[in-house]
């Protein structure tokens, strides 16, 4: 059994989220609230994202619950080029947190940090934390994601592993009705 978890689980009523891309569609976010998923009783992801209305875009930032507040945030912007310089992290006005472990593919490029308890402890109290990035071709990416239903969504029960495996073939069903989101031009 296969879930796909970040990309279609999570993001919010944020408060801002601007990408400065060539194709103003890209900019176009849709925000979707904090979702919590569990492939086991004790393997939960918490996450949000924001969706261009072109391909790729937008971004998500998830976190892998390992134990009572620790976890490992992973933070992903849509790009079809590399990135100058790490993704930035920042939890309301607090300095910016560099995520220099990146990877890149196709549709993005993302990279993981270690919560200790006391950043987990911030980032519960948190009013919005916001994510930015700049790829090689100068193009800037920022999304502010709201904390609004972040502390519901951690605390609730997780989705159960049989309705994420439903939803994700109605997903599917859907989409192969529809046709792809159009490609972002560069």
């Amino acid at each position: 059994m296969r879930y796909v978890i970040p990309g279609s689980m999570a993001a919010l009523l944020a408060l801002a989220g601007v990408s400065h891309a060539a194709d103003p569609r890209a900019a176009e976010l849709t925000y979707q609230p904090w979702i919590k998923h569990c492939i086991t009783e004790t393997n939960c992801f918490v996450g949000i994202e924001a969706k261009g209305q072109c391909a790729p875009s937008g971004g998500f930032i998830t976190l892998a619950l390992q134990s009572n507040k620790r976890a490992v945030l992973s933070a992903n912007v849509g790009t079809r080029t590399m990135l100058d310089g790490p993704i930035s992290i920042q939890i309301d006005q607090d300095a910016p947190i560099k995520i220099t472990n990146q990877h890149c593919h196709a549709n993005g490029c993302g990279g993981t940090f270690a919560l200790d308890s006391d950043m987990f402890d911030r980032l519960a109290s948190a009013q919005n934390i916001t994510m930015q990035a700049t790829s090689l071709t100068g193009q800037k990416f920022s999304f502010s994601f709201s904390m609004t239903g972040f502390a519901n969504a951690y605390h609730g029960p997780g989705i159960e592993p049989k309705v994420v495996e439903e939803t994700q073939q109605k997903l599917q069903e859907r989409a192969e009705k529809q046709p792809p989101p159009p490609a972002c031009e560069d």
